[in-house]
């Protein structure tokens, strides 16, 4: 006997059903109450006793609802959604037997778990609490990433899905051909899905690609999307090089625990042998820091790469380290060490040739700060002599900058100190005090004055050794202070108009500054600014050397002019300027074009006219025979969906107190950038040419195919120089990455 709810109100009490009522959109809506735990399984076929007295409800909505008071069936038909606790099902149909607890969901049945996992299917099986159940032609959505569909699955402990015949992929079906195959997808015989684990395991998987079957394990798992991180194996990395052969990297990922994890890469290679990776991460409740390292151990090599018949180990260790101390003070560390010289190169773990190594102690209290360092470095190009690699420890640097201000100016006070050892040669100890002192001001006419005027005082104690083979010669020992006054003005005048819809800004700059001549004795070495450039960035510094050994002496006028136009969506600027004195400054070098009376020019052009494109020319040009002593010009362009591109040009004449086995000039070209030729295919170059000695620095092609839930690709390089026994080498890389598989 069937009784429509509109005729059943008497029998409310006898059911355990609470009056339907109306909802705002005109369908019907009542509340069933559950005991917790009573449920049936389907897949079990096993009633669940109750296990408390706690009552959950469970609310049915639909746009028909019916009753039969011989079966206990609620049947209810028409936008059908019934609800437990943070799960909904919701079909076209729906049938719910009280006695059995059984939840029959047909027509476009869907199941929402509160993690966001979308279940559907033909015809949807479960208990009224929705843990376990029976779905005929599923299809999950994954809340994280990814989709699941198979003939059959059955649910058990509401975390457990059995699928048999499924399909696994991330890739959103192709609109138009909604029944083309996915870029890739994995099938099975029989998927286990456990949401708890958040894990997907397969038995007899076959991988395909763009259709076609590629690979078989008889066993395979991976993380749902959803999981933040999970243990396993990584993509490998496989590909040859002509200075170790083919190579065969396997990395495996540790997640120990949220706050530190562990990657294991072994990496197997022809020539070598094996090789092991690793590199550890650790978030601590004061800060950060991670450990990268690898090593291997077999045959070294000499310098001109044959083996030397000793088994040795080699390796490397990178790292860094950031902790707070408290509100004011924190330390940290880098660090870069390497056995020999070529093993980064060999084994493509860097390019560098010089490591440095860092551990500091630092503070900022507001606008002061105070820091106390300690350098090691160990070069790796051929020439570098570990003897006359200095260690600095320490370099400390403190600078006091109180609030208040002095005579209208902002005043500091600051100090350095350092101690520089070799275990050859020079030993430098330095201390060093200044004051400084500035005021701007700006008139009622736009007229920009800054006054300022600094005292520093210098005291240095060197040490130099004289070795003949390896015996001691002689000792000499120098102690020398010097005081260091300067004081000037500095006068901007920005000039700004605006017309034909965009703003045009001149401003002239003009820095004159008083200081004697001298302070730079033979008895300081130069340990801080040998390394020194003039260009734009310094042309208006009140000292252009960038350390402290160095000194800027006598009056001089630093003086240019900056020019901008500034549009919508871009805008254009020069900037242009040169040094005057009144006497030659021998401080620095000939090549350097600050030696004269009048220095060279230098300059910088930008133009961008929107946001995708960009030049920059930077230049010095030779005061006197108008030839470009440095010239840098670089370009790049963008459209993220079809294009990147950059070039770059640079000129530079031999450094002041060049090394002799450096060239005369340094002239390179380079260019890079990739192009979107069909679809998701995409072609990248890149190459870097020395146009001094007339050949190929490196040299870099591949393909890749990168679309929304996988990327495919192949890259080539050629490396044309020679280190040792890094001999010019070529190499190639093949990636194969399946985005959600993890």
């Amino acid at each position: 006997m069937k009784v429509a709810f509109r005729l059943i109100i008497s029998l409310q009490v006898f059911l355990n059903l609470s009056l339907p009522t109306l909802a705002r959109d005109g369908s019907l809506l009542f509340a069933l109450d559950l005991p917790q735990g009573g449920a049936t399984s389907p897949a079990t076929d096993a009633a669940t006793k109750p296990s408390g007295d706690a009552k959950h409800e469970v609310l049915i909505r639909a746009d028909k609802m019916s009753y039969d008071t011989n079966t206990n069936v609620v049947s209810a038909e028409g936008n059908v959604e019934i609800t437990y606790g943070e799960r909904t099902l919701i079909a076209d149909r729906l049938t719910y037997n009280q006695q059995t607890r059984i939840v029959i969901a047909e027509g476009n049945a869907t199941l929402r778990e509160a993690n966001g996992t979308t279940i559907s299917g033909n015809r949807i099986e479960v208990t009224d609490d929705m843990r376990d159940g029976i779905i005929d032609s599923l299809n999950i959505v994954l809340a994280g990433r990814g989709r699941l569909a198979a003939a059959k699955a059955t649910r058990s402990d509401g975390k457990v899905m059995t699928l048999e015949k499924a399909v696994y992929t991330t890739c959103e079906p192709c609109k138009e051909d909604p029944e083309k195959p996915p870029t890739w997808q994995i099938k099975a015989f029989r998927v286990v899905y456990n949401q708890e684990k958040a894990r997907v395991e397969y038995e007899d998987a076959f991988f395909e690609v763009f259709g076609v079957p590629v690979a078989y394990l008889p066993y395979f798992s991976h993380s749902d999307p959803q999981a933040p991180r999970q243990s396993g194996f990584l993509v490998p990395g496989v590909g040859h090089s002509s200075d170790i052969g083919y190579f065969l990297e396997v990395p495996y990922y540790f997640a120990l625990d949220p706050s530190y994890d562990l990657l294991l890469a072994p990496v197997y290679t022809e020539e070598d042998g094996p090789l092991l990776k690793g590199e550890w991460r650790q978030r601590t409740e004061t800060g950060v820091y991670n450990i990268e390292a690898s090593g291997r151990y077999g045959q070294s090599r000499n310098r001109f790469g044959a083996e030397t018949g000793d088994d040795t180990l080699q390796g490397h260790v990178f790292g860094g380290g950031n902790f707070q101390i408290d509100e004011v003070w924190r330390w940290g560390y880098n660090a870069q060490l390497t056995s020999n010289d070529t093993y980064l190169k060999r084994y493509d773990i860097s390019s560098l040739d010089r490591l440095e190594n860092n551990l500091f102690v630092e503070g900022i209290d507001g606008r002061s700060y105070t820091a106390v360092n300690g350098w090691y470095f160990q070069g790796l190009r051929e020439d570098d002599d570990p003897g006359l690699t200095p260690l600095v420890l320490p370099l400390a640097e403190v600078e006091y900058v109180p609030d208040e201000t002095v005579l209208g100016g902002r005043f500091s006070l600051s100090g350095n100190a350092l101690y520089l050892h070799r275990g050859e040669g020079r030993d430098t100890a330095r201390l060093s005090a200044t004051a400084s002192w500035k005021l701007p001001l700006t008139t009622s006419g736009g007229h920009l004055l800054t006054l300022f005027a600094n005292l520093r005082g210098d005291a240095y104690h060197v040490t130099d050794t004289s070795l003949v083979g390896a015996e001691i010669s002689g000792t000499s020992t120098h102690t020398v202070a010097r005081a260091l006054p300067w004081a000037g003005i500095e006068w901007r005048y920005p000039l700004v108009r605006s017309e034909w819809g965009w703003k045009q800004i001149i401003e002239p700059i003009v820095q004159i500054i008083g200081a004697p001549y001298g302070g730079n004795p033979d008895e300081i070495p130069n340990e801080d600014s040998a390394s020194f450039e003039f260009d734009e960035t310094n042309l208006f510094s009140f000292n252009k050397f960038p350390g402290l050994d160095r000194w800027e002496a006598g009056p001089r006028i630093n003086a240019g002019v900056r020019a901008a136009a500034y549009f919508d969506d871009g805008y254009v600027e020069a900037i242009i300027g040169e040094s005057f004195r009144l006497h030659e400054d021998d401080a620095f070098t000939e090549e350097s074009g600050l030696s004269t009376k009048q220095s060279d020019y230098v300059g910088r052009i930008t133009i961008q006219p929107e946001s995708n494109f960009r030049i920059v020319h930077r230049f010095r040009v030779d005061q006197t025979e108008f030839r470009f002593e440095r010239n840098e010009i670089y370009a790049e362009a963008s459209d993220p969906e079809w294009y990147t591109f950059r070039a770059g040009y640079v000129l530079l004449e031999r450094e002041p107190d060049p090394d002799p086995l450096l060239p005369e000039q340094r002239e390179e070209v380079n260019l890079g950038g990739t192009i979107r030729a069909i679809d998701d295919l995409w072609f990248k170059a890149s190459g870097r040419r020395d146009l001094a000695d007339d050949q190929m620095i490196e040299s870099k092609f591949g393909l890749a195919y990168i679309d929304d839930c996988a990327e495919f690709g192949v890259d080539f390089r050629r490396r044309f120089t020679r280190d040792r026994d890094i001999e010019p080498a070529s190499s190639f890389l093949f990636t194969f990455r399946l985005k959600g598989v993890n």
